[in-house]
């Protein structure tokens, strides 16, 4: 179903295409969904604001809905849109990309894709395939207005546009206009609040939100690292939240790389849902070494609930290899302080990266069970591109560039390093998931730690997919 916002007399559709998986692919990452859990795309839901201004912007989750291709694609030519701007990642991007064709096929409507690939490695992609118009660089920018209203004179460059003219490619940059930047407000409404959970989840519905884009730190293996960090001013944000109030919005995750980088912002942004008693939950991802007592309480206090924290590993020089750079005592300080404040962690982790062993793995995994995690993720070391890592892992010949498609969480590794073949590393990261998640200690801090039936539901469901996910896919 397509729902719309705005009046303009052209039509421009954001797309998150069918597939046969849960294809996660918003902000610049693209992976499966281990278990039950789907948010709203950030990169859709942020453009939405900014086009409704001009445009009549409809929206199709084509994953969340389970829209079959069929199906989607009637409903995107009875809507007959001027333009569909359409999310793609390196888990899905060669189905997403037959499914586009057949979308200018039909509708004849101008085609911007946007996702991790095409930010990286987009410009032969886009050379190649007469059917794709542009690739847009970044959502948080009008720069995309500038290229749907007048399409590019095939001569002059776009900021944060590559597009095509002519059959020639006009190279565009992702170029940020300073460290503030701001959105209209993101039309939620128009996309399908009531289907999307999260596994850590205690209310529903729930929605997608940001406070910054980009991240200061450059740990090699990140998607994020490239980016410049950049944040919204308070009066900007509070303008979203109070409009998710207004639409019956209870719980927000916030898709910040690292979220409270600027701390006197995150207090006075706490401060404001307090005074103006919003009555949202929360959950975010930051770093050990940004968060502290005054921080945290700050952000129970306005409703955040759970932090994901990116620990990645109990080995220190593997931290110190990859640009880590954490401290595992000042981890376990903070894990400590969570629990202490009532704040629930989820510690990612990742494995395989180039010098893990088994036994290093094991270690990890002992380290999570000390941490007390309320969830652990644990991820098979993946190639991202525009990474420092994956250049490593080309050079010294541990991954093929020809893999086309990867994702770190429910498809089979796709990197072999000196120490750990992919058998043994799909093995071991299967053991860590059985090792963590069926400890009795674990199982029942989780029963006794169950605040809301919506959490009792998702805490069942992701155990089971969980447990599921654990086939060779």
């Amino acid at each position: 179903m397509i729902r719309t916002f705005g009046s303009g007399r052209e039509r421009v559709l954001l797309l998150n295409p069918p597939g046969d998986r849960l294809y996660l692919r918003d902000q610049y990452c693209s992976s499966v969904s281990k278990a039950d859990y789907y948010w709203p795309p950030i990169d859709l839901l942020y453009l939405s604001g900014m086009l409704g201004e001009h445009y009549e912007v409809g929206a199709m989750d084509a994953i969340v809905e389970s829209i079959p291709a069929d199906r989607a694609l009637a409903q995107i030519e009875d809507f007959d849109p001027h333009a569909v701007i359409f999310l793609t990642g390196v888990a899905s991007w060669t189905r997403d990309l037959p499914f586009v064709q057949e979308i200018k096929q039909r509708t004849g409507a101008r085609t911007i894709g946007t996702g991790g690939v095409l930010l990286y490695e987009g410009t032969p992609i886009l050379s190649q395939r007469d059917y794709l118009d542009a690739i847009l660089l970044d959502f948080s920018t009008p720069d995309i207005l500038t290229y749907l209203q007048n399409g590019g004179d095939g001569n002059t460059p776009i900021p944060n546009v590559t597009y095509k003219s002519n059959g020639k490619v006009i190279l565009g940059e992702r170029a940020t206009r300073g460290k503030v930047f701001e959105i209209p407000v993101p039309r939620h409404e128009i996309f399908p609040l009531s289907r999307y959970r999260m596994p850590y989840g205690r209310r529903e519905p729930v929605t997608s939100v940001m406070q910054s884009d980009g991240c200061p730190w450059t740990c090699s293996y990140c998607v994020a690292s490239p980016l410049k960090y950049r944040y919204r001013p308070l009066e900007n944000m509070m303008a979203e939240f109070e409009h998710l109030r207004s639409i019956g919005v209870k719980e927000m995750l916030f898709k910040d790389f690292t979220f409270g980088v600027r701390k006197e912002l995150t207090i006075e942004m706490c401060q404001a849902m307090i005074r103006q008693n919003l009555d949202l939950s929360w959950v975010c991802e930051s770093r050990i070494d940004v968060v502290d007592r005054e921080l945290l309480t700050a952000m129970r206090d306005a409703g955040c609930h759970t932090i994901q924290f990116g620990v990645e590993s109990a080995d220190v020089e593997l931290l110190e290899r990859y640009r880590k750079k954490m401290d595992v005592d000042e981890t376990r300080q903070v894990f400590a302080l969570c629990r202490e404040l009532g704040i629930r962690t989820l510690g990612h982790f990742i494995l395989g990266l180039p010098g893990e062993t088994r036994e290093s793995i094991m270690r990890t995994v002992d380290y999570a069970k000390e941490l007390r995690c309320d969830y652990a993720s644990f991820n098979t070391v993946i190639p991202q591109v525009g990474t420092d890592l994956r250049t490593e892992l080309i050079s010294q010949g541990w991954y093929d560039p020809d893999e086309e498609t990867f994702d770190s969480g429910r498809t089979y590794p796709v990197v072999e390093t000196a120490n750990l073949s992919k058998d043994v590393l799909w093995d071991y990261r299967n053991k860590a998931i059985r090792s963590f998640y069926t400890d009795p200690s674990y199982l029942w801090r989780r029963l006794r730690g169950t605040r809301s039936l919506v959490e009792l539901r998702n805490l069942v469901k992701n155990g089971y997919a969980l447990l599921l996910a654990q086939e060779v896919s």
